[in-house]
């Protein structure tokens, strides 16, 4: 206790508690702090209202003893608070800081990049508010664009964005610019916008005008094509129709040795031109995309009766054998375009019989899954390996040693190939070199009607005996006999009964004392007839005529899909056509001629017109069976002629004739009420087996 001079009055102290004076607290009249050295804590506090004062000193020492514990707690304490705290913010960076850092550096380098990306694209790109149109946000070629429209087109743009209805439209701008503004509607900044899309495309209407014209110039150009086509056809035919025409009809006459010779040989040569026109004709047509294939119901059946009828003669003066064999599951109707496939079929044919001078050529017909299937094979020089991949080529001719022997222009069979493509079927070859060659041609069996089943009960348990060398004739006609119950027994010399039948095709056979003897004759052309009392002669390009011709010696009523009927004994007027006018219209004077002289060869009579007008004249004052007339004339042509034919109530038959090669005008020709149409140059035998129908169908009228 110390009094107002600082003296003590009194004191407590210890040895470890002694007080130091002369220290910066005796100066002050209270105090809180340590002494010098820090040794001693010193508190000194006044007494008022005395003037008296209270030390009070406690060596440093002595309070670190006694709260040493207390720091150390503390310093424990704080150090794991620390780490605790260092912790949690180390925790808060990584998983809120950082992200969220990360997140805002993403979002500003992906707007950064989108604005770059705006900026630099090749087109306009800009935000347009909804409620006026304002420009928001654009890069500088939207920017340019912008300023290209005019105030209508600005005020069209906000009305097409405010109604929402359409997402592009078309503008043409001041400087003859064409813009295309396509937009998405979408939320900025709590407002509807339109993202525009600016795009000049300029060039791309050009481009269209551009190709616009050029459609229209190709358009011109097949059009003249297919003129030029039809004039080229036209004009070429005609002449070839007055040579192969003249010639046919020399070939009827009898001619000085030597001169026939001549006359074939003009007559080969005109007919080799000929297929040759029409083979370039075709394949130009195909290569245009002008050549259509026009489907219709036709007879599988017909169809190879008239290729077999037409190539037949081909056939016996080249001492071929020309088989055909339709097997029973051939339809007898189904969808395609019989022209086209008859064109294929024969082209393979003449191939065949152009290169086979040993042997036959098999025509075999049938069916193949969802497929009718045509084959064609020979026994000619075959194909070798190595050419066969480019065998349908245009252009291509096999090896140079066949080239020699064989003339063509190598488009046959790439035309082939194309027609069958088009009618979604397909085409193969199977060949070997010396061994002959197979094609076989695939269509799609089309709204097919398939044939009814033979009646033929009548012949059942009759017995045909079989004595043919050919052994694919021999085993399509056990087949067919089998078929319908019919026996059939190889023939060995054996005895016969009386009521059995010997089917053969050797010429050498002995007297046969059964019923009859049917004849498989290489050179037998058409239907089976009776060459003497007992002795049918059958061909062999109709063997699935068998069952009517045996119907007919058995006299028993039997029905066939498709059959032909059977003629008894060849009769001398079979040529004779007398009964019949046929009224011949062509404004060619040589045309006109070659037809009358062709009617005087197959025996009918005939009237001559220059044209339309003048055949009606002629058929206003004559009796008038058939009109043959040529379709394109002056004054008046076919398709009028016809027309006004039928006009008139007539119905005798017109038959058109055409020098041009395309479809289309024998379509025209049906369309206008004729009812067949012929292209020049008009064959003799075609003539013939045209006629003939017609003819028929007039005596029929008659009685």
């Amino acid at each position: 206790m110390l009094d107002e001079n600082d003296r003590p009055l009194f004191s407590l102290t210890g040895s470890e508690t002694r007080l130091e004076r002369n220290g910066e607290w005796e100066q002050e009249r209270a105090w809180f702090g340590y002494t010098s050295g820090f040794k001693q804590l010193i508190l000194k506090k006044s007494l008022p209202p005395s003037s008296l004062s209270i030390v009070y000193s406690v060596p440093v020492d002595l309070v670190l003893e006694r709260i040493r514990m207390l720091i150390l707690n503390a310093v424990l304490l704080n150090v794991l608070v620390g780490i605790v705290l260092f912790t949690l913010a180390r925790m808060y960076e990584r998983r809120i800081f950082i992200p969220a850092e990360n997140d805002a550096q993403r979002l500003e380098e992906h707007e950064q990049f989108n604005r770059k990306i705006v900026a630099s694209a090749p087109v306009g790109i800009c935000i347009l508010r909804t409620q006026d149109g304002t420009n928001i946000i654009s890069n500088e070629l939207a920017h340019n664009y912008l300023n290209m429209l005019t105030h209508e087109d600005r005020q069209r743009l906000t009305q097409i964005i405010c109604g929402q209805q359409v997402n592009f439209v078309d503008v043409l701008t001041s400087n003859n610019t064409n813009l295309q503004i396509s937009f998405v509607h979408s939320r900025y900044r709590n407002e509807n916008v339109a993202i525009c899309v600016l795009v000049d495309v300029s060039a791309r209407v050009k481009m269209e005008e551009s190709l616009q014209e050029m459609a229209q110039a190709a358009e011109q150009a097949s059009q003249s094509k297919s003129m030029f086509l039809a004039t080229v056809s036209h004009e070429l035919r005609t002449p070839l129709y007055g040579i192969i025409g003249n010639l046919d009809l020399l070939q009827t006459q009898e001619l000085p040795k030597g001169v026939d010779r001549l006359v074939t040989a003009m007559h080969n040569s005109s007919s080799l031109l000929l297929k040759i026109i029409s083979d370039i004709l075709d394949f130009s047509k195909i290569e245009s995309e002008q050549l259509k294939i026009e489907p219709r119901e036709f007879s599988p059946r017909e169809l190879m009766s008239h290729i077999t009828a037409n190539y037949q003669p081909l056939v016996v003066r080249k001492q071929l054998g020309l088989y055909c064999f339709i097997e029973p599951d051939v339809p007898m109707t189904l969808l395609g375009d019989p022209m086209r496939l008859q064109q294929v079929i024969s082209n393979l044919l003449s191939n065949a019989i152009k290169f086979t001078d040993i042997g036959c050529i098999i025509l075999h017909v049938g069916t193949q899954g969802d497929y009718l299937c045509f084959r064609v094979r020979d026994t000619g020089v075959g194909i070798p390996a190595k050419e066969v991949v480019r065998l349908f080529d245009p252009f291509f001719q096999v090896g140079t040693g066949v080239q020699r022997n064989f003339q063509g222009t190598g488009l046959g069979l790439a035309i082939c190939e194309k027609l069958i493509n088009m009618m979604d079927g397909d085409i193969s070859v199977d060949t070997e070199t010396g061994m002959g060659s197979q094609f076989t041609i695939r269509i799609p069996l089309w709204q097919a009607q398939l044939p009814p089943k033979a009646n033929v009960d009548g012949l059942s348990h009759k017995r045909c005996w079989l004595a043919v060398r050919n052994a694919s004739l021999c085993e399509y006609l056990q087949g067919l006999l089998s078929r319908n119950n019919i026996q059939v027994q190889n023939h060995h010399g054996e005895t016969p009964d009386k009521d059995d039948i010997l089917i053969t095709d050797d010429e050498n056979c002995v007297a046969w004392p059964g019923r009859a003897v049917i004849f498989f004759c290489r050179r037998h052309i058409g239907m089976p007839v009776e060459r003497s009392p007992g002795v049918w002669m059958h061909s062999v390009a109709a063997p699935h005529e068998l069952l009517t011709l045996l119907g007919r010696i058995y006299s028993i009523n039997v029905e066939v899909p498709g059959s032909q009927p059977v003629l008894p004994a060849a009769s001398a007027s079979a040529e004779q056509n007398e009964d019949m006018m046929i009224l011949v219209v062509d404004d060619h004077p040589i045309n006109r001629r070659l037809l009358a002289d062709q009617l005087g060869t197959l025996g009918y009579q005939c009237r001559t017109a220059n044209d339309g007008v003048d055949a009606l004249n002629v058929l206003s004052k004559n009796h008038i069976d058939i009109v043959l007339s040529d379709v394109n004339m002056p004054n008046m042509d076919g398709y009028r002629l016809t027309q006004r034919i039928r006009e008139l109530g007539m119905t005798l038959p017109v038959v058109g004739v055409t020098a041009n090669a395309l479809a289309e005008e024998k379509q025209r020709c049906l369309e206008s009420g004729m009812d067949s149409c012929l292209s020049k140059p008009v064959t003799l035998d075609v003539l013939k087996q045209t006629l003939a129908v017609y003819a028929d169908r007039v005596r029929k009228s008659r009685s």
